[in-house]
């Protein structure tokens, strides 16, 4: 159990979250979370028992934090094609993307943890599930109304966009410059305009 005087509060928890986002895990020491959150070792593992259970749960937190709110646009049944566009629109804002170009812990624990770590692996691959599902029914819902070509594979659409989502991630925490975040989006909705039924406007 933790000590009465150092509870694991919700700022607590946010800081160890964002170091790991920034640092990644395996560069984050317990002496790291230590010192940023101000706890004990005895604390962290008397809490989680461990630091691969506390970042379980901190990606948990991050999925119910983080990319809830970047999902949003999709979450709804009825979402289709202006969907779509509008979840790929919110990273072309600089000031959307996050500070530090920090991409996205989902997305940089696919790449870094994933590979090694079975546990850590259900966790990262029931986002991009989430995502994929969520795509694949907005397509369905576009091609439903028109608003894309009737002989689209939705399925393959639904998989491009969720690899657009890895590449854009990785990018924007990239040293590379905030134009080419900006223009790798561009491409994505530009491949999202290309399915619109020819002669339709963009």
């Amino acid at each position: 159990m933790t000590t009465r005087s150092q509870p694991l509060s919700e700022d607590r928890l946010d800081k160890a979250m964002h170091l790991f986002w920034k640092k990644g895990y395996y560069d984050t020491s317990i002496e790291d979370l230590m010192a940023r959150t101000g706890l004990h070792r005895a604390a962290i593992y008397g809490e989680f028992g461990s630091k691969k259970k506390l970042f379980e749960a901190l990606l948990t937190r991050y999925r119910a934090k983080v990319t809830a709110g970047r999902l949003a646009p999709l979450k709804t049944r009825e979402a289709a094609f202006a969907e779509l566009k509008q979840f790929f629109h919110q990273f072309r804002d600089v000031q959307a993307m996050p500070a530090g170009r920090l991409g996205c812990l989902m997305c940089l624990t696919a790449a870094e943890v994933s590979p090694h770590d079975a546990s850590i692996a259900r966790i990262v691959s029931s986002y991009l599930g989430e995502l994929r599902v969520l795509f694949r029914r907005a397509s369905v819902n576009s091609r439903r109304r028109g608003e894309v070509r009737a002989g689209i594979e939705v399925d393959q659409v639904a998989d491009y966009l969720t690899g657009a989502v890895l590449g854009l991630m990785a990018l924007a925490r990239a040293p590379a410059p905030r134009a080419a975040v900006i223009h790798y989006v561009d491409g994505v909705i530009g491949f999202l305009n290309g399915l619109q039924p020819k002669g339709e406007g963009r």
